[in-house]
């Protein structure tokens, strides 16, 4: 016995489910064909439809996972690598400047050149500082020539007032000890005439004394004589008495012109004393002449010392002359500077850095540029990274420069970190302590010197830096002793 089977109402056509409607006989069969046909069709093409969605989804989902394994890589390498294009490269760049006036002579060198140290650039026309060069020389050649003579002058001086001084001290010496000897001389001679009139003022009045005597004894003997004369006349004494009488008158008579002749000496005597004593004060004069002597002596002495003074002044004038050498010497040695200046020659191995901006026939001042070097000794870059990427950079940690230019990556480290930032260091920096505030990221300067640029690296090129503060930071004599085991 069948099943009966529910009926269901069409929400379309109201229709139960389980009554067949008039003529839909032949339409529900062909339907159920066509519907049998389109299911068989239909789990057919189910499963590559499946599949290739499947596949999408698993590229959408691996894609998505790729990105976020890329961003937490990222942001996780962007932590401990700071990174920044705000770079650029750096060198030490010299401006050369003519440093005397003068004519351009020879230009040696073109724009963008090399050049060695040492090497000739420019040579300015050296016919004036050879000028000046000669006349310094000529200036020293008679500056030392005055040396010399304010030498020979100064010696002659020296001997001459030495000479001077010693026969000075000697008339000197000489004059004091002929006072003392001219005032002896003067004492004795006097007291000697005073003796020697003393003396003769006695034997004076004892030749008178004798005179006297031999007068009364002279009379005597005269009245004896006559007496026996008479007496010998009258025939009362023999001739005897009266030859003996005579002899005593002779006698007396002798006796007589002896004390005379005593008086007459001893006067002379006396008179000589006392012209010996109108002479002592000859002899006082001369004392007086000792003595002005010896002051003349003394004046003498003092202006042969004063000739020392006059050395004092020669050495003095000699001093000068050394002073003018000195100078002439200093004046020599600028105008040889001045004669080295007209060579410009290249401070260290350097490129020159754009065209010369001088030609042959050009006058040049003092401190005009001559031409730029590049030093391609030492090179570096300056990255201004972000304060906020500073945190962990420290001097010494690695970095990597990669040039845009030349499409390489090249080594480096932190030399220094900047003291400032680039706005503080600003002509017109920010003053935030009017109106309002805007917080704005700064930036600071972060010098990174290169390990393996080449020479040829040209300043100023963009450079993107890129610092490892993972790694151990690295110190210059790190550097240089990796490079010697290299």
């Amino acid at each position: 016995m069948a099943e009966a089977k529910p009926m269901t109402v069409d929400s379309r056509s109201k229709t139960p489910q389980g009554a067949r409607a008039p003529g839909a006989a032949a339409l529900e069969g062909a339907t159920d064909t066509a519907s049998n046909n389109g299911a068989a069709a239909h789990r057919g093409s189910s499963r590559p439809r499946f599949t290739a969605r499947t596949r999408l989804l698993g590229l959408l989902l691996a894609g998505i996972a790729a990105a976020v394994l890329y961003t937490v890589h990222y942001f996780s390498y962007a932590g401990t690598h700071p990174s920044t294009d705000d770079a650029f490269v750096q060198g030490d760049t010299a401006i050369i400047s003519a440093k005397v006036f003068g004519r351009v002579g020879r230009v040696l060198v073109k724009g963008y050149q090399h050049v060695h140290k040492g090497e000739l650039l420019v040579e300015l026309d050296p016919l004036d500082a050879e000028i000046d060069v000669r006349q310094a020389q000529a200036a020293l050649d008679a500056a030392q020539t005055r040396v010399r003579q304010a030498e020979a002058a100064l010696v002659a001086q020296q001997h001459e007032a030495s000479a001077a001084l010693a026969q000075a001290q000697a008339a000197q010496t000489e004059a004091a000890a002929r006072v003392p000897q001219t005032q002896t001389t003067v004492t004795l001679e006097d007291q000697t005439v005073r003796e020697s009139i003393s003396i003769a003022g006695a034997q004076l009045a004892a030749a008178t004394a004798q005179v006297a005597s031999a007068d009364s004894n002279l009379s005597k003997a005269r009245n004896d004589l006559e007496r026996a004369r008479a007496l010998f006349a009258e025939g009362a004494i023999a001739s005897q008495e009266v030859d003996q009488a005579q002899a005593a008158y002779d006698a007396a008579a002798a006796q007589d012109h002896s004390a005379v002749d005593a008086v007459a000496g001893a006067r002379a005597s006396l008179a000589q004393a006392e012209a010996a004593k109108l002479r002592i004060p000859i002899r006082r004069l001369d004392v007086a002449a000792a003595m002005a002597q010896q002051a003349q002596a003394a004046a003498g002495l003092e202006t042969a010392r004063a000739g020392f003074d006059v050395v004092a002044q020669r050495e003095a004038e000699l001093a000068t002359a050394r002073a003018a050498v000195a100078q002439a010497e200093a004046q020599l040695a600028a105008a040889r500077q001045q004669l080295e200046y007209t060579s410009v020659f290249a401070p260290d191995d350097a490129i020159v850095g754009s065209d010369v901006p001088v030609q042959p026939g050009q006058v040049v001042q003092p401190g005009q540029t001559v031409l730029t070097l590049v030093l391609s000794s030492h090179k570096w870059v300056q990255a201004n990274f972000k304060e906020t990427q500073l945190g962990q950079v420290h001097i010494g940690q690695p970095a990597t420069i990669r040039v845009d230019l030349l499409g390489r990556t090249f080594h480096g480290r932190v030399e220094r970190l900047g003291p400032a930032t680039g706005a503080a260091l600003s002509i017109l920096p920010a003053q935030n302590a009017t109106g309002n505030f805007t917080k704005v990221v700064q930036r600071v300067p972060v010098r990174i010197a290169l390990d393996d640029a080449p020479e040829d690296l040209q300043v100023g090129l963009s450079v993107e830096a890129t610092i490892d503060t993972t790694a151990r930071p690295r110190l210059a004599g790190d550097i240089g002793a990796d490079a010697g085991a290299h």
